[in-house]
């Protein structure tokens, strides 16, 4: 069967325009050009294992939901799928407000305002139990630079929120204070791309 003259000048523009795209992924390469945009890695990054991978983010305080959402995960794996805690990468991001449950006991009793801030009013943080169990279960916790400098606005006394020394004390503090295990990124919103580019699952725990 003979092909119509119409379908053989699309046939030839197609094989033409085909030939003509597969040259331009190998100039775009030689040009240093990135195929997929992406950012430099962050120490974290290294820690990654396993086949199942998922990132609890929150910038809420929440009652802790993106650290207890953690142990769920872990324990739900566990328990019912049959899976170590070494098959699994879990990462819990906290930025905003919620990067409270990340302070030492040391800094609530001294700022009673972060407890109230954080909804749990009181002397001292409690999450520090769930947290050290989740640093001894591999779980990578993280907390945002930028939200950290940002602190004394949002835990400091009304009346010393707007001392910008009292601010950078307080800033001082919480990285002298964080609890054990607890690494700080520059940029929440950059490390939730690292990690989604690195085949973790996002999943939103601020309320």
């Amino acid at each position: 069967m003979t092909t119509p003259p119409e379908r053989r000048r699309f046939l030839s523009r197609l094989a033409a325009w085909s030939a003509s795209m597969s040259l331009v992924a190998p100039r775009l390469a030689d040009a240093g050009v990135p195929v997929r945009p992406s950012v430099a890695d962050d120490p974290w990054v290294n820690r990654l294992q396993g086949a199942h991978r998922v990132v609890f983010h929150s910038h809420l305080p929440t009652d802790g939901l993106a650290i207890r959402w953690a142990q769920t995960y872990l324990d739900t794996q566990k328990a019912h799928y049959g899976f170590a805690d070494a098959d699994s990468s879990v990462l819990v991001g906290l930025n905003g407000r919620s990067i409270g449950w990340f302070f030492g006991n040391a800094l609530w009793a001294k700022y009673p305002t972060i407890g109230e801030v954080m909804g749990a009013p009181g002397a001292s943080n409690p999450q520090v139990t769930l947290v050290a169990n989740l640093v001894a279960r591999g779980v990578i916790l993280l907390a945002c630079g930028n939200s950290i400098r940002a602190s004394g606005q949002r835990f400091l006394p009304a009346a010393q929120q707007g001392d910008a020394a009292a601010r950078t004390a307080f800033t001082d503090e919480v990285r002298a204070t964080l609890l054990p295990g607890i690494e700080v990124v520059p940029s929440m919103v950059v490390t939730l791309q690292q990690a989604q580019e690195r085949g973790c699952r996002y999943i939103y725990a601020g309320g």
